[in-house]
């Protein structure tokens, strides 16, 4: 019974953390460049039931004899990033910029360097490409983009023109899953030094790729996950009452 209680209090807990992400998800769904995230979950090892024969039997039929086994509940194992694409719109904005592969690389105010598929760019003060969240963004060499006044141009390859002449071009790598870590709604560091795209990054201008995040979906696994945290929360009621009762019960004698 014990290990009843153990079992619904790990499911408990994990679908609690499961609701976290989900509810993260949800709320950046309109999110320009977001990754979902999912939890995976991993069970327990098995634990072996086993009977043994009454004291008063011989020696030799003492032996632990394995009549089962229990589960011992889950556990979360990770929360794993999905890195497919979200839909991409049309927005005709000049500096709205989205890919088919890879990532841009932008600079923080602190100098670390970040790993985006948000491509709301825009022009400062200083006329310098930056992110919405006042980012540098970088070119092929790691330096910030300083843009003319006029209207430019993008081409698939990432180079940025003014009047057919190179401005620069734009830094876009890839990376394995791996060397990705999570730095803020859509934006990663990086542990390795990446590539360019296999074939290119496909950009295309006056475009924005939203979240993978699909709301529908979303909510019915919140749904789902809340569903189950009540039926563990009532096994777990369940069996505290029952050890109550019998805790009661072998008290009078």
């Amino acid at each position: 019974m014990i290990k009843g209680l153990y079992s619904a209090f790990t499911a408990m807990e994990a679908a609690w953390k499961y609701q976290d992400v989900l509810a993260n998800n949800i709320a950046n769904a309109d999110t320009a460049g977001f990754k979902r995230e999912f939890a995976t979950q991993q069970p327990f090892a098995d634990v072996l039931l086993s009977q043994q024969a009454p004291v008063p039997a011989p020696l030799s039929a003492r032996i632990q004899q394995v009549v089962g086994q229990i589960g011992t509940g889950k556990f979360i194992a990770d929360f794993v990033t999905d890195y497919g694409q979200g839909m991409t719109r049309q927005t005709d904005n000049e500096l709205d910029l989205s890919l088919n592969d890879g990532f841009f690389q932008v600079e923080g105010p602190d100098g670390t360097i970040y790993s985006t598929r948000d491509g709301r760019f825009g022009r400062d003060a200083a006329g310098d490409l930056v992110t919405s969240h006042g980012y540098y963004v970088l070119d092929e060499n790691g330096q910030h983009i300083n843009l003319p006044q006029t209207r430019v141009a993008v081409n698939v390859d990432g180079t940025i023109t003014d009047q057919g002449n190179e401005v620069a071009r734009l830094a876009v790598f890839d990376f394995s899953p791996a060397e990705l870590q999570r730095a803020g709604e859509a934006y990663f560091t990086s542990t390795g030094d990446g590539q360019p795209p296999v074939g290119g990054p496909g950009l295309r201008q006056g475009f924005l790729e939203g979240s993978n995040s699909i709301l529908v979906e979303e909510m019915t696994t919140l749904l789902a996950v809340q569903r189950t945290y009540q039926a563990n929360q009532a096994v777990l009621s369940k069996l505290d009452g029952t050890l109550d009762q019998a805790a009661g019960e072998l008290g009078r004698f």
